[in-house]
């Protein structure tokens, strides 16, 4: 070995000590392993606008096991663009899937996929080896020339309204050309599988309780004690509730985490009480007499046809006031005022529940604080995410 060689090795060895001293820590990093959704249960922080917003949803059977995300399952896969350069569908291909919580349509609309546990044999329509797709569509809203009079004073416009539910029972070769239609918005492709469409009364509530514990433990813990309690508990009956196991439905750390439809809201931290509630509204039977939904409201996450944030929070105000006919009312939303330096927003929600007159409420949001976001039972790293968590500072009939 020649002198610049033996220079050269002392040289890297030299490194790899200092690269070994410097990688080794001289104390352990002390940090509690936590669960996401005690963790943030502890700040007693109020879930409202933290909802995901989409214009429509994609409920289709998903035989168990699931994969980690949904969208990995070959039904949903199989829709997306990703798609396109796996038809040999290779195992290396489906190793190398990308996940998304998300499919945009051609006409702009995006859909989120939900994957269900299969319908009991006894549940309405059902039949055997047929698969069952819902589709949770936003309705459609003629647009008010009023508001465009106003556009100079108003700064953001969105419409919240509830959500229009298509049904079918169909053979697994057709699913996927089904929800293809579905996603196209084409309506004489969707035509073609009128035969299998299961008729639903509009009242039914469909509640899709997250159970996906492959994804994350606190669903698949909390959520499949709720869906087990209260899937118990249904009146047969009654006929106007569904319960349904669902993959991930968003916030894991919300857990047990549910989504209603047709009204599209998202909830948190559901217990038996509350989702009774929930699911026996007071609209049914006495209109015109609004239940008092504080203490249901302490659960809500927003509703899905609406943006996260300072739209949610008003959107919940104008539920809380109006009761539970509001969820079923198309309603706009204005941002008439905005704080860039505090995010202090100032909204007008107007809708006309059936059952009463116009409501019209200003609304102020306000940032009350932020929390951290951990990650659920691992530690990799400190952890430096957080969260806005939203407050009313006020509202006044306008």
């Amino acid at each position: 070995m020649d002198a610049w060689a033996s220079v050269a090795q002392a040289v890297r060895g030299s490194e790899s000590d200092l690269e070994c001293s410097v990688m080794q820590p001289l104390v352990e990093l002390a940090i509690t392993s936590e669960r996401c959704s005690p963790f943030r249960q502890s700040f007693l922080a109020d879930p409202i606008g933290s909802a995901g917003a989409y214009d429509a949803f994609l409920c289709i059977e998903v035989p168990l096991p699931w994969e980690r995300d949904i969208s990995l399952h070959d039904t949903f896969f199989s829709l997306s663009e990703h798609d396109a350069a796996e038809s040999l569908q290779t195992a290396e291909h489906r190793a190398n899937r990308k996940s998304f919580a998300s499919l945009t349509g051609p006409d702009g609309r995006r859909w989120r996929p939900q994957g269900l546990v299969a319908a009991s044999a006894g549940m309405a329509g059902a039949a055997p080896n047929a698969v069952r797709v819902l589709a949770f569509e936003q309705q459609s809203i003629p647009s008010d020339p009023s508001i465009a009079e106003s556009a100079p004073q108003v700064f953001q416009v969105e419409t919240a309204v509830p959500f229009d539910r298509r049904e079918w029972l169909i053979d697994s070769a057709q699913v996927v050309p089904l929800a293809r239609a579905l996603l196209n918005a084409d309506e004489p492709a969707i035509a073609a599988f009128a035969q299998y469409q299961v008729m639903v009364e509009a009242d039914v509530i469909d509640l899709l309780i997250c159970t996906h514990g492959k994804r994350d433990v606190c669903c698949g813990q909390a959520g499949m004690a709720l869906y087990s309690t209260i899937s118990s508990q249904l009146d047969d009956a009654l006929g106007k509730v569904r319960v349904w196991r669902a993959s991930h439905t968003g916030g894991h750390r919300f857990a047990p985490t549910a989504l209603t439809f047709p009204d599209g809201y998202a909830w948190a931290y559901l217990e038996d009480s509350t989702t009774a509630q929930i699911l026996n509204r007071s609209a049914r039977t006495s209109p015109g007499s609004p239940q008092d939904l504080t203490t249901v409201g302490e659960h809500c996450r927003g509703v899905a046809s609406l943006s996260a944030g300072p739209a949610q929070v008003a959107d919940r105000a104008a539920l809380v006031h109006a009761g539970w006919a509001w969820a079923e009312t198309s309603r706009t939303v204005e941002v008439v005022a905005f704080d860039r330096h505090s995010l202090a927003t100032t909204l007008v929600i107007t809708g006309t529940p059936a059952d009463g007159p116009a409501l019209s409420l200003q609304v102020e949001v306000q940032v009350e604080r932020h929390i951290p976001q951990i990650t659920c039972g691992v530690i990799d790293s400190c952890e430096y995410e957080v969260e806005a968590v939203w407050k009313v500072a006020s509202v006044r009939q306008v």
